[in-house]
Parts: C-alpha cells; sequence; structure tokens
C-alpha cells in the first residue's frame, strides 16, 4: 500500500463581487451608465447562478486607471492581480517580494500550463513571461489571451533578455512591455 502525503489545499480568497448599483454609488454615475460599460465591454461583468451581473472590484478600479477617473477608497485597496510565469524558483521569490510590497496580489508559476489554468480561472490585471522558459511560444499565447473575452485586456509583460529585433517583434505582435529580465525597477515602471 502506498503511502501519501496528506497536502492541505492552497485556497485563494475569492474575489470582492460588487453589484452595479454598488459600482454606480462608488463612481457617482448612473446605474444605467454601469450597465452600458459592461454591455459594450468596457468593464467585465461576471453573470451569478441567478442570472444577475456582477462586477469584479479589481475591474472596477482598473476602468477607473484606463478612463482617468478617481480611484473610490473602496476600491482603492483592491490588490491588482498579477500572474508571473518565472522557471528560476530563486528569481520568483524575489519577483513575489518585491511585488507585493508595492500592492500586488502576486502568483508566480514555473510551469506554463498551470500559468494557462489559473489564468483561465481568475484571469489577472497583468501576466508577466519569461518567454526563454520551457514550452512558451509567445506569439500563440498572446493571441488566445486576445480571442478570449475574459483576457482580452489582460497586459502582457515580458520578462527576458531579448535582442533588438526580437523585442520589436513582440512589440508589434500586441505585448505591452519588454523589460529585461531582472531588472526590478523597469519592471515596477511597466506595471503603472
Amino acid at each position: 500500500m502506498e503511502h501519501s502525503e496528506y497536502k492541505e489545499p492552497v485556497v485563494d480568497q475569492p474575489p470582492r463581487l460588487l453589484r452595479l448599483a454598488q459600482v454606480a454609488a462608488m463612481l457617482q454615475v448612473h446605474p444605467k451608465t454601469v450597465y452600458y460599460w459592461v454591455r459594450t465591454g468596457r468593464l467585465n461583468a461576471l453573470t451569478s447562478p441567478g442570472g444577475l451581473l456582477r462586477v469584479r472590484a479589481e475591474d472596477a478600479r482598473a476602468l477607473c486607471q484606463s478612463a482617468g477617473m478617481p480611484v473610490p477608497a473602496d476600491l482603492a485597496t483592491v490588490r491588482r492581480r498579477v500572474h508571473a510565469l518565472e522557471p528560476d524558483k530563486a528569481v520568483g521569490r524575489s519577483l513575489v517580494r518585491n511585488l507585493k510590497a508595492k500592492g500586488f496580489d502576486v502568483r508566480t508559476f514555473d510551469d506554463p500550463f498551470e500559468l494557462v489554468i489559473a489564468t483561465a480561472k481568475e484571469p489577472p490585471e497583468v501576466l508577466i513571461i519569461d518567454v526563454k522558459a520551457p514550452h512558451v511560444e509567445a506569439r500563440r499565447a498572446l493571441a488566445a489571451l486576445r480571442r478570449d473575452d475574459a483576457t482580452k485586456r489582460t497586459r502582457v509583460i515580458i520578462w527576458s533578455d531579448l535582442d533588438a529585433d526580437e523585442t520589436a517583434a513582440l512589440l508589434e505582435a500586441g505585448v505591452d512591455s519588454v523589460v529585461p529580465r531582472g531588472d526590478a525597477a523597469a519592471l515596477a515602471k511597466a506595471l503603472k
């Protein structure tokens, strides 16, 4: 008989969901305006089992930031979700430590397939990818992200040492930023 070690499952805190009326009150707009934003795709919303629309607090915050609106205090405390593909565990720990200190909710992955599953389950605001990691095809991954409604607004930052031609090709393909691997200051600047 095999002996297996019991591992306690890691449970992430569920996202804070808001009713459209709550978002409207926070942003001081009419609820129909919030509904219009959802209908036109400016604001992501989830449909509850009862058929009601709910907005993640981080999505409402992202809308404020992208539209240049002031972020209400109720939304300012939302930690921005970041997923990072980093095969080197020591570099991954350093990345988590630096980004958590700046107020991000960071999860690192050393396996690109685990990253895909986690990103599909809970889309991050920012995805940091080391394109030199094994089994990573940046252009295909970017195309898949842009096709999916849940991830089409996810910002993609490439975290790798690339030459000028590779950098230009990735930026042309739709990557938001290319940051030299290990340059924490450049990464923090790209995340703003």
